[in-house]
């Protein structure tokens, strides 16, 4: 399947204050990548996604700086005749990775592919739509409205990254606590991930918006997300979490029982590597379109 991913670091970076990395934009374009090779083009490269930039981007340009970063080696991507090509329908799909912040393309796009064939994602952390939602098939982060087009969309976990399991846990939280800087220690994703795989929880909560990078950096290292106030969590959502089982495992930490506690960790992390990876990101809005 061919796709145009419609991106562009620098209208990213207008609209997020600087940084040139969007969670959802990059994730999804490397969970696609997985499924369909060279064949998904970013329009603009991602220079975040792509191992040639590491270490030549300044960190004030980048917002996290683990887990969604230079997962792409070598590659033959053809950004070539980009125009020409969606004016021969050279593409299958034109997916839009951050419609609030990049429309490059559209008033050609839409007047030559039909509404859809053109897929637009939102992973802004406001519940707010483009009002292009009207026409297209529209996946939302943070879903709470009503609509034929309205799909709910999250952030993944890199599907080459999840942990082997190692039930050795040592401490009962990860060190990092959200909202308690003091916390946040970890230099290297390595050391940050060890923290994880050794701790039988990990405390995440609802940042800007519902979903976190964090949660998926918990889940990927077999580790339990403490997910404070996840019962306040609207239905749409989050919509593909493990949410009743999250919720079992954090009243579980009032009365431990290590048996039951890996038992449901062993649910939840098949959970996650059946739906919460990039690669089943990418297969679930292929399946939706």
């Amino acid at each position: 399947m061919k796709i145009l991913y419609v991106t562009n670091y620098s209208d990213i970076a207008k609209a997020s204050g600087g940084y040139i990395n969007d969670y959802q934009n990059d994730l999804l374009f490397y969970g696609l990548r997985e499924l369909f090779g060279d064949d998904v083009v970013d329009s603009t490269q991602i220079p975040t996604l792509y191992k040639e930039y590491e270490g030549r981007i300044p960190s004030q340009n980048i917002w996290g700086g683990m887990t969604s970063f230079w997962l792409i080696g070598d590659n033959n991507i053809d950004r070539t005749n980009i125009e020409q090509k969606i004016k021969d329908r050279y593409y299958d799909y034109i997916i839009y990775g951050a419609i609030k912040r990049c429309k490059d393309y559209y008033d050609l796009v839409s007047k030559v592919y039909p509404n859809n064939k053109v897929i637009l994602i939102d992973g802004n952390d406001e519940s707010e739509l483009d009002p292009l939602y009207i026409k297209h098939l529209y996946f939302k982060r943070e879903l709470v409205e009503n609509h034929s087009n309205l799909l709910p969309i999250t952030f993944a976990f890199p599907t080459s990254k999840l942990v082997i399991p190692n039930k050795n846990k040592t401490q009962e939280y990860g060190t990092v606590i959200p909202g308690q800087p003091e916390t946040y220690i970890f230099k290297t994703e390595e050391s940050y991930y060890e923290d994880y795989q050794k701790s039988y929880y990990g405390v995440t909560m609802k940042k800007a918006g519902w979903d976190a990078m964090r949660h998926y950096e918990i889940l990927g290292n077999y580790c339990m997300p403490y997910f404070i106030g996840l019962e306040d969590c609207p239905k749409d959502t989050l919509s593909n979490f493990p949410k009743e089982l999250l919720l079992e495992a954090r009243n579980l930490a009032n009365n431990f029982d290590e048996s039951n506690f890996f038992n449901i960790l062993d649910q939840v992390y098949k959970h996650t590597k059946q739906y919460l990876t990039t690669k089943a990101l990418a297969e679930y809005l292929i399946s939706k379109i």
